[in-house]
């Protein structure tokens, strides 16, 4: 199976949104299954969107998961809630899931599994994704962020990755403003990124009193990418405001977007 995992349905308010929703709707278009995850938690938001979407062309079957399953107090309230979302999307496979626990993981993937015509193997067995390792980089600092920003920011974060390599950092590089690891990057990854938000004020807010917030963004990021690198890691970042970014067409093609 090769799974393209699509932004969130939402509704349109930025030009980035408008390019992530044809993103969607070329997916879904393509795809021989969609896999339609809903937060248990939240069985209601952004219902009228679901519904719009699924009312859309799509091509192959429509396999509805719901997650945080492990959030409910009983099977009885998780059986009445997975009948509750088939009734609302009158659709028949809804399956009710814990990603973080693996409840019915394998019930998922064997109905995946059912829909899908046979063909060859397209990739390696070991391979378990297309993407560098730079762009899971960018992502993990991107979480950390939105991790600790989430009441405060609105989702206006982009995470570039100005140098990725081995070794010593470059002499002279006494740019960031917050240095995670204080230790000397000697023998490490060493990665530099920049965390791009569209004013002032947000910068200020991801930076945080004297680099707090920054720093314990750095160290959130850093655990995980070392955990991804299977190596230790001197992560170097910095705030820069791009202005009204996710509106203006020239940062979107920068940014990968478009």
């Amino acid at each position: 199976m090769i799974f393209l995992d699509t932004p969130g349905l939402l509704e349109p308010s930025y030009r980035l949104h408008e390019t992530m929703s044809h993103q969607i709707e070329r997916s879904a278009r393509e795809a021989d299954v969609v896999l339609l995850l809903i937060d248990a938690t939240r069985l209601d938001d952004r219902l009228d969107l679901i519904r719009r979407f699924l009312s859309s062309p799509l091509k192959g079957q429509v396999v509805v998961a719901v997650n945080k399953v492990d959030r409910l107090d009983n099977s009885a309230e998780m059986e009445a809630i997975r009948a509750r979302v088939a009734r609302s999307l009158e659709l028949q496979t809804v399956i009710a899931i814990s990603a973080l626990k693996g409840y019915q993981l394998d019930g998922m993937m064997a109905e995946l599994e059912s829909h899908l015509p046979l063909g060859p193997q397209l990739y390696p067995d070991e391979m378990v994704a297309e993407q560098p390792e730079r762009f899971f980089t960018a992502e993990l600092i991107r979480e950390s962020a939105f991790n600790q920003l989430v009441d405060e920011l609105p989702y206006s974060i982009e995470v570039v990755i100005e140098e990725f390599r081995e070794g010593d950092r470059a002499a002279g590089d006494d740019s960031a403003v917050a240095r995670v690891d204080g230790s000397s990057p000697g023998g490490k990854a060493y990665i530099a990124a920049t965390i791009y938000v569209e004013r002032d004020s947000q910068k200020g807010i991801v930076i945080g009193h004297k680099g707090s917030r920054l720093r314990s963004i750095g160290r959130q990021a850093r655990l995980q990418i070392e955990a991804l690198l299977e190596q230790a890691v001197y992560l170097d970042l910095r705030v820069k405001v791009r202005l009204d970014w996710r509106n203006r067409a020239r940062d979107l093609r920068e940014f990968g977007y478009e």
